[in-house]
């Protein structure tokens, strides 16, 4: 496998979306230079496989078929030992069903595997937010990281490298019942103009409409800065499910996730 410069990167682009068009956003954060990572391919004139690591430890693999990406295997096995040696993490997004078998034969007896959906947000559906008597409505800053239980600093310096990049090219909203962050909405990655929306809200505040409302403003602030917001979710995570389903995002397809146990 091939390792592209940054400044190619980007032409990859339409080759990935022609195999995969739902691809990941953490792809594309990586290839607009949003977050640190890599991508490989197995021939740089004519790709037909592309291999993408981000420094926080997941991967994604792209391939037209089965006998392709299983030329490709044993660089895949190796980027797995090397993270299981440093006891680093290795999850993989899977393209495609060719990707599906490829991982099984490979990695199958080594890896857990689950499904999930992604969704991307249908503007069409776009409401107003509304305001929630007595909360506040907050960009998350420095003072909400470090009072946040879900999203502290560790957490953007795992995903985004340190919290500086996100507060200067991520997007955040946090609900705050007096000092206390009770709902969150965040950008767990951005490229250009993608957003995957993480989310979260404190157990003893659930019920009351808080994560609807930290979702809405996280809608309406990725619009204003022309982000198209992207929800993915376990199959069997029916609450995130249907938050998606209400706010207006639509279902772009199932795919499959391998990871390791650390």
């Amino acid at each position: 496998m091939h390792l592209l410069k940054q400044q190619m990167t980007p032409l990859m682009k339409k080759g990935i979306r022609q195999i995969d068009p739902a691809y990941p956003v953490f792809v594309d954060a990586v290839m607009d230079g949003m977050i640190q990572g890599h991508l490989y391919v197995d021939d740089e004139a004519h790709p037909l496989v592309y291999f993408l690591e981000a420094s926080c430890g997941i991967y994604y693999v792209a391939g037209r078929s089965e006998a392709e990406l299983l030329r490709c295997s044993d660089f895949i096995v190796d980027v797995y030992e090397r993270q299981k040696r440093q006891n680093g993490r290795f999850t993989l997004f899977s393209a495609n069903p060719f990707t599906d078998a490829m991982m099984k034969k490979c990695l199958g007896s080594h890896l857990n595997e689950m499904e999930r959906h992604a969704y991307v947000y249908s503007q069409a559906y776009f409401h107003a937010t509304q305001p929630h008597p007595g909360y506040r409505v907050e960009r998350t800053n420095e003072q909400v990281m470090t009072a946040s239980r879900t999203f502290p600093p560790s957490y953007y310096e795992a995903y985004w490298g340190e919290t500086a990049r996100f507060l200067s090219k991520g997007i955040g909203i946090a609900i705050l019942d007096r000092e206390n962050v009770v709902s969150e909405c965040v950008s767990i990655f951005s490229s250009m103009d993608r957003a995957e929306i993480d989310i979260w809200t404190d157990e003893s505040y659930r019920g009351k409409g808080l994560a609807l409302l930290a979702a809405q403003h996280m809608i309406s602030t990725c619009l204003e800065k022309k982000r198209t917001p992207h929800w993915d979710c376990d199959i069997h995570h029916l609450a995130s499910i249907k938050l998606a389903e209400k706010l207006g995002f639509q279902r772009l397809k199932t795919y499959r996730l391998f990871y390791g146990s650390r």
